[in-house]
């Protein structure tokens, strides 16, 4: 059987010689290599940019499934016999979550009754009951800030009742207390704030709808 005749070299109408066919092969396997590495690069920043989308989805967002949820209303039952008086408990919707509940003891009030919620748009809004609180631990929750008005809450008259505000946006935009409310009861100071305005109004209004119901004393 006859051997495979020598491959022509192109343009000079001659068989390549062993060196042309060996520099041939040595660069077709550079131009493979090259291919090869390419497609490595390509699928180690695919890799690189899954796991930096996997951590910012697991870190980042607050309302992860990472964020242990609490359930306020029955914490807020078995608290009932800690507190010299009702707890106060936001009824709201589903999209909000909440990542504590409890009765803690501090200065300047007798207990307090403390929950931090998860709301929409990544809100966080706490609300503090302290009971016989005073003005020391009215300050803690305002950042010992000046009061920047009133605002009203509710769904309406008769179901209204107006707040102290304290507008703290401009010098903490970002922050947990960036924007606070505060009502006086006879027994406690109601305390509602969190990084936004939307949050804190949702949690206010219902809380208020409550009290001017006598669903909460």
């Amino acid at each position: 059987m006859a051997g495979k005749a020598p491959r022509e070299v192109a343009g000079l109408g001659r068989p390549e010689t062993p060196r042309e066919k060996s520099e041939r092969v040595a660069v077709a396997r550079a131009e493979r290599k090259a291919r090869q590495n390419t497609r490595n690069l390509v699928w180690s920043l695919l890799a690189s940019l899954g796991v930096v989308a996997l951590l910012i989805i697991l870190v980042v967002r607050p309302d992860s499934n990472l964020v242990d949820e609490v359930d306020w209303v029955a914490v807020a039952g078995e608290a009932k016999d800690q507190l010299p008086g009702e707890p106060i408990v936001p009824m709201l919707s589903d999209l909000w979550s909440a990542n504590r509940a409890e009765v803690t003891s501090e200065a300047g009030s007798t207990a307090t009754w403390s929950i931090g919620l998860l709301g929409p748009e990544r809100s966080y809004v706490f609300v503090d009951q302290g009971f016989d609180a005073d003005a020391l631990w009215l300050a803690e929750r305002t950042v010992r800030s000046e009061s920047t008005g009133s605002v009203t809450y509710g769904y309406g008259r008769p179901n209204e009742l107006v707040w102290v505000e304290y507008d703290r946006r401009e010098e903490d935009p970002t922050g947990n207390k960036a924007y606070v409310v505060v009502l006086e009861g006879e027994a406690y100071t109601l305390v509602v704030g969190g990084t936004d305005e939307r949050g804190v109004r949702e949690v206010a209004n219902d809380i208020t709808y409550q009290l001017t119901q006598g669903r909460l004393q």
